[in-house]
């Protein structure tokens, strides 16, 4: 019986992101963001999730989950979420397990998995029952999912790719130099000339050119364009250049910028 509402839970959770297909866009995005606005670049100038000391990433949990419900807008029950009849645990890790206080023993759970280094994430259901479960408790009388448990798990979306951290990608020091001028469209421009052609999330715009309306440092009028334009480089928009992305037969993500020379 247990086992059967992860069917209606899933046809519920799809029906509340528009579709499947609607859910597995979304995601990618959900997770970027979660992680960037923990490490909050603009105001801690921390690039890397390993940065982050323990009590810090233990709060990575509470965005994902905040960014669910918004994403998905189910009430809160007896535990995080109710969907139809349900309550429903949601559980993140960044590592191999998720740890299962004693009130969702019983209950299905959300299992959200996403590794920053890697960049692929996973979401799936399973219900938190003795079955799927260790014997063993740590001290808070939470338990963690076995290796059968594990195999249990009912994924809706399983390893995929979401956005890189394009910090990861290059030395702190060379990270650094993007922040070195004073003005916000100086320091866009030079993270469009480090990362020219590469995908850039706008949460990385947000962070160097931080202020209030980060996009205003790419547009014309005084943004990066302006200084960009005459030097051949254009600047794409994945939500709305998406015909000329087309035709150069570049794929872009939803919120992507991307700095390309122009053809």
């Amino acid at each position: 019986m247990l086992e059967n509402s992860i069917f209606d839970i899933r046809a519920r959770i799809v029906k509340a992101a528009g579709g499947e297909a609607g859910l597995k866009k979304e995601l990618p995005f959900l997770f970027r963001q979660a992680f960037d606005e923990l490490v909050d670049t603009p105001r801690t100038r921390r690039f890397r999730f390993s940065e982050l000391d323990p009590n810090e990433k233990a709060v990575l949990g509470i965005k994902v989950e905040a960014a669910l419900r918004q994403l998905l807008d189910f009430p809160r029950g007896k535990l995080d979420f109710r969907i139809g009849p349900h309550d429903v645990d949601v559980k993140f890790t960044s590592g191999n397990n998720w740890m299962i206080p004693p009130e969702a023993i019983g209950h299905a759970c959300i299992l959200t998995k996403a590794d920053p280094v890697s960049s692929r994430f996973s979401f799936g259901l399973a219900i938190a029952s003795d079955s799927n479960l260790t014997k063993g408790e740590n001290r808070d009388r939470k338990r963690s999912f076995s290796s059968a448990g594990r195999a249990n798990v009912h994924w809706i979306a399983f390893e995929e790719p979401f956005p890189p951290n394009l910090w990861e990608s290059i030395p702190a020091e060379q990270a650094a130099k993007i922040f070195e001028p004073n003005g916000g469209t100086d320091r866009v421009v030079r993270l469009f000339e480090y990362f020219l052609g590469k995908p850039i999330h706008r949460s990385i715009i947000q962070a160097v050119g931080q202020q209030l309306d980060p996009m205003k440092r790419i547009r014309k009028a005084g943004g990066a364009r302006d200084h960009l334009h005459p030097r051949g480089i254009v600047v794409l928009s994945g939500t709305q250049d998406g015909p000329l992305l087309r035709s150069l037969k570049i794929e872009l993500g939803r919120e992507f910028v991307m700095a390309d020379p122009a053809p």
